[in-house]
């Protein structure tokens, strides 16, 4: 069963010249894939407020953002379980961010 991904560019934090670092988004249940409906809310941690907000079907999305540091929340969306994980994409070009759900 393959994942549903969303392409979503997140650049307006920054301007048009900014590299984008690819982002893949991945909740996990039991080492694998949540396979269950969540909710996203991505962050850059010095803005302080949330760029990309996303319900999805599926437990993973494909995204862009530009350098800087951000804080990945995840929650069911039954509201059962959430969590978060801070990742840095200033002195990478992608990066795979793995939250496990259990």
């Amino acid at each position: 069963m393959s994942a549903q991904s969303i392409s979503a560019p997140i650049n307006a934090v920054a301007g048009a010249d900014t590299p984008l670092s690819k982002v893949l988004l991945m909740a996990t249940l039991n080492n694998g894939p949540a396979m269950k409906p969540v909710t996203w809310n991505v962050y850059r941690l010095d803005h302080g407020q949330s760029i990309w907000e996303t319900s999805l079907s599926r437990h993973s999305a494909n995204i862009e953002l530009t350098p800087g540091l951000y804080r990945a929340d995840v929650m069911f969306r039954d509201g059962s379980v959430s969590r978060s994980r801070t990742f840095d994409l200033r002195t990478v070009s992608s990066s795979n961010v793995i939250v496990a759900m259990d």
